[in-house]
């Protein structure tokens, strides 16, 4: 999953609703001080909880960086 910030403002918890809780971890995070970010906006685990179980609707909940990007695996 990619999700994208195009605010200059962080947005923290973040709600993604999707049909699937498998996304275990962020691979990619713009704000990495790697890619010359700051590092303070980044998700060391996922939270998902369910919304509707019978229809495997769950919900992600991550912290977004401001003018950033992360990819779910």
């Amino acid at each position: 999953m990619v999700a994208l910030n195009l605010t200059p403002e962080p947005r923290l918890d973040w709600h993604i609703v999707t049909g699937t809780k498998k996304y275990r971890k962020e691979i990619f995070n713009s704000d990495s001080k790697k890619y010359w970010g700051s590092g303070d906006v980044y998700n060391p685990t996922i939270r998902t909880e369910v919304v509707n179980e019978d229809e495997n609707i769950y919900k992600v909940i991550v912290n977004l960086p401001p003018l950033g990007a992360i990819i779910l695996k």
